[in-house]
């Protein structure tokens, strides 16, 4: 069978298995599998004879992105505090990414020259091939409602960790939310569905959001309307001006409702504002150090507690030590538990060695210093820089998704750890295919 047939098929098992819980050694044979079969497309066909024609921007964004893998390599060796540790992690996490996202410009290569499977085909299958996890939380959650009258809620499905789930549904929207922002401005499609059936889509997405309930994500949804809104008005001369204002409304509102949702059913937030003055001015309090010591509380007499008052404790004291170590400790998903017992070493040995400060940026510079943090941070904005500067010779599909990936990864950064273990792969192998078809654009009209 030639490996134009085979491609298509282990991408889309890949996609769909990256979050699922313990299929580790699955995902590494996929991977392996469909490197190898990219990798001999690409000598077969002789695209390393045109090495020399590719995008200057592309090589510049993947040099970058070496270059911080580089940096963290040699941090793990000479500055680390634990260098078997700090490289494991590295591998695990960062370096793993990397090759995501080679394959992601590979597979992305692969359709562009493929005369038997277009781009529409390559998007249309990896949307699926996440949505399926998707739909079928909806399922479950419409069959709790129908035989037990109950709404289901924090549930994430096959994918198991909340989070996880969380982080597809706001990759799906994204890619929703850019379809449908450049059907309404061009007339054109890229998903191989119909108006109605993408509509449809949609609302399975939104609803699973209202199931996960995750606060940080569906703030991130709010980000996502604002941008998509701005995306839509941008040199909009296609509709009148009352038109254009109302469209853009209803993406903020329709992508908000989640939030206004989650509300008005997660007690936490009214106690927020309340905990964030007495989280900051308490982050030494000897609970934390050792949690047979009463919870500090609020004026009010509210004991702080759970995710309100942890991730502000956690992050004022990763800022900490931030500031005290300035070049880090070395790399590494616990790097947090680590600087906490390296600064206390008779408290919290149990509690906090393993744990994160739930904070991507804040734990990548606890490992890495700031040197390490600007790097990863020009990664960021000059693909951002690059994907803006496409959509404005171009109103296209791709670069519109592509400054919608990166902002709901970036953002999301700052308060979850998504820059570790499966998530940053499919991200990055996401990223990767987004970023060369904006760079390709003129070459998607082909479709099946």
């Amino acid at each position: 069978m030639p490996i134009n047939y085979l491609i298509p098929p282990i991408f889309s098992m890949l996609i769909f298995i990256l979050p699922v819980p313990g299929t580790i050694a699955l995902r590494n044979v996929l991977f392996v599998l469909l490197t190898l079969l990219l990798l001999i497309g690409f000598i077969r066909d002789k695209s390393y004879l045109r090495v020399s024609n590719l995008n200057t921007s592309l090589v510049i964004m993947t040099a970058i992105f070496f270059v911080f893998i580089l940096y963290v390599f040699f941090h793990s060796i000479y500055i680390s505090e634990v260098i078997e540790w700090s490289l494991n992690n590295l591998r695990r996490h960062l370096f793993y990414g990397f090759l995501y996202f080679i394959v992601g410009l590979l597979i992305a290569n692969f359709a562009y020259k493929s005369k038997s499977f277009s781009i529409r085909s390559l998007l249309t299958i990896l949307f699926f091939s996440m949505f399926v996890h998707i739909f079928y939380i909806d399922m479950v959650a419409l069959d709790k409602l129908w035989n037990a009258n109950e709404i289901l809620r924090r549930y994430g499905g096959l994918i198991e960790y909340i989070t996880a789930a969380n982080y597809i549904t706001n990759i799906l929207l994204a890619f929703c939310i850019a379809e449908l922002v450049y059907r309404l401005r061009t007339r054109e499609k890229i998903l191989l569905v119909s108006d109605g059936v993408l509509y449809l889509l949609i609302g399975f997405s939104i609803v699973s959001s209202f199931i996960e309930g995750l606060r940080l994500g569906d703030i991130a949804l709010v980000l996502l309307g604002v941008g998509s809104a701005v995306v839509f008005l941008y040199r909009n001369q296609d509709f009148s001006r009352r038109k254009r204002q109302l469209i853009a409304a209803s993406l903020i509102v329709i992508l908000s409702l989640p939030l206004a949702y989650n509300i008005a059913m997660d007690p936490r937030w009214a106690k927020l504002i309340e905990t964030v003055p007495m989280a900051i001015n308490s982050a030494d309090s000897q609970h934390w150090l050792d949690h047979s010591q009463p919870m500090p509380k609020t004026e009010s007499g509210y004991a702080v507690g759970g995710s309100n008052y942890e991730r502000i404790f956690r992050a004022k004291k990763s800022i900490d030590f931030i500031y005290s170590e300035p070049l880090g400790i070395g790399y590494g998903g616990d790097s947090f538990g680590r600087a906490f017992k390296k600064i206390y070493p008779d408290y919290g040995k149990e509690v906090y060695h393993g744990r994160d400060s739930h904070s991507a940026i804040l734990s990548l510079t606890i490992g890495v210093g700031i040197p390490g943090l600007f790097l990863w941070i020009f990664f960021i904005f000059y693909a951002s820089k690059t994907s803006i500067i496409n959509l404005k010779k171009n109103y296209d599909f791709f670069p519109i998704l592509s400054i919608f990936i990166l902002m709901g990864m970036f953002s999301r950064s700052f308060v979850d750890t998504n820059m570790r273990d499966h998530i940053i792969m499919q991200y990055m192998i996401i990223f990767g295919i987004v970023i060369f078809l904006t760079l390709k654009r003129n070459s998607i009209e082909k479709s099946n």
